[in-house]
């Protein structure tokens, strides 16, 4: 079973939980930051950094939350969430808005994502309750 690891080891069941826990979060995210946008004046020229900012956030409470609960290896578990995050928003990203995807916007995220994965994931094993 995927709950049945020695103590120390890698957990896939904690980075997929961690992965689902990012993407909810930058759903509602978007839903939020939509809403901000329709109700007041904001201009669309700083979307992209509300989109990047939420992008990084996510992948961060993500890792955090599986490194904490996996309670070791935190970079591994962090990285983990980053990489499965940053696949899934691209395949997702790719079906709803089939459009063409600059490498280079797209290196950037994943750099992203490599960023807040290993800080959340350092930050979520000093959260966590095992050792």
């Amino acid at each position: 079973m995927l709950n049945e690891e020695t103590p120390g080891s890698f957990s896939l069941w904690e980075v997929l939980r961690g992965t689902l826990l990012g993407l909810a979060v930058s759903f509602l995210g978007s839903a939020l930051i939509g809403a901000g946008y329709y109700f007041t004046s904001l201009s669309e020229s700083s979307l992209p950094w509300f989109a990047a900012g939420l992008f990084f956030f996510s992948v961060l409470v993500g890792a955090c939350s599986a490194a904490s609960r996996a309670g070791n290896r935190g970079l591994f578990h962090g990285l983990g969430v980053a990489v499965l995050f940053f696949l899934v928003s691209w395949l997702l990203a790719t079906t709803v808005l089939p459009s063409q995807v600059m490498p280079v916007s797209l290196l950037q995220k994943l750099i992203l994502a490599l960023v807040a994965g290993a800080l959340g994931g350092i930050l979520g094993v000093g959260f966590s309750d095992q050792g």
